[in-house]
């Protein structure tokens, strides 16, 4: 890989180190970026040429960085801050960005070292270490679409004319006639149940369904996904206000109300859906009263690489 344009930002505990172009460290090999290995399950058939394939896995992401400080004026501090930074028991964050392309990805310090020197004065270098359990990049944008909003038509301070009937004389006095007043955007509620998510990544991904009850009682809300016929329902009668939250993301699937645990009321039929590579069509309804409901989803398309 070309290192003269890639940055990497370690993120842990509260603290960042940042690397490459324009950066304190330089960045001058690295390895683990473009992809990961993969585990191919097969069994054997005594009476078959080869093997049949059951399973591809992708397995863990190592990367191994090593860098160099620019200058080794300040080795004592510096040297104080690298070891400082890179504790092992903390999870991190790296911020992956090369050829103008931004990746996050979560890893675990699998060890790192200052690289051997014959003279102390010289630049310090560093070998690092790191293993991510999800192998996936992840997009830095969080993606969300709101399915039920509000679709704006025009705003004005609008004021119609009305004779009072006291004086005689006219007057400006705001009639509501069905729109919003006083300077605020007229507009109509989107009821439409279905929408388009396209997933631009290289796998499927999870999604996060959070449906709230902006008035009035939800009885039993339900997102389907049309293309394979997969749907999360749940048992609840939702009261204004309330707030449940679908998320089915491999590594934490959960189903809360206002903050806490709903999983065992989840319809038995229900199946935790991802997003396909390409457009995806969701649909919400409810047993009652699903115009009641804002929907909002949220998803963050996966890379192999970056």
């Amino acid at each position: 890989m070309t290192v003269n344009t890639l940055t990497i930002e370690l993120t842990c505990n509260g603290k960042t180190l940042k690397m490459g172009p324009g950066q304190d460290i330089d960045i001058t090999a690295v390895s683990g970026l473009e992809s990961s290995e993969v585990e191919i399950s097969t069994s054997d058939n005594a009476l078959v040429d080869g093997a049949s394939v059951d399973g591809k896995k992708i397995k863990p992401r190592p990367i191994h960085i090593e860098a160099s400080f620019r200058s080794s004026k300040n080795n004592p501090e510096n040297r104080a801050k690298v070891i400082k930074f890179f504790n092992p028991k903390y999870t991190g964050k790296a911020l992956i960005t090369n050829m103008g392309v931004s990746r996050n990805i979560e890893y675990e310090l699998e060890g790192w070292t200052f690289a051997a020197s014959k003279n102390m004065d010289s630049k310090l270098k560093i070998l690092v270490d790191l293993i991510c359990p999800d192998p996936y990049m992840l997009n830095v944008d969080n993606f969300g679409k709101n399915m039920a909003n509000i679709t704006p038509l025009f705003s004005f301070p609008w004021i119609s004319l009305s004779k009072r009937m006291a004086t005689g004389k006219l007057d400006y006095k705001p009639e509501a006639r069905g729109l919003l007043l006083g300077g605020n955007t007229a507009g109509y509620r989107t009821l439409k149940k279905e929408v388009v998510l396209s997933n631009d990544g290289d796998v499927p991904t999870g999604v996060q369904i959070q449906f709230i009850a902006t008035r009035g009682t939800v009885v039993n809300p339900k997102i389907t996904n049309t293309g394979t016929g997969q749907f999360m329902r749940v048992n609840v009668t939702m009261q204004t206000g309330d707030v449940l939250l679908i998320d089915t993301n491999d590594r934490h699937q959960v189903i809360t109300l206002n903050g806490v645990n709903y999983y065992q009321h989840i319809d038995r039929r229900s199946e935790p859906f991802q997003l396909d590579v390409g457009d995806n069509y969701l649909e919400y309804d409810a047993d009652g009263n699903y115009t009641n409901l804002d929907v909002n989803l949220f998803y963050t398309p996966k890379y192999l690489g970056v």
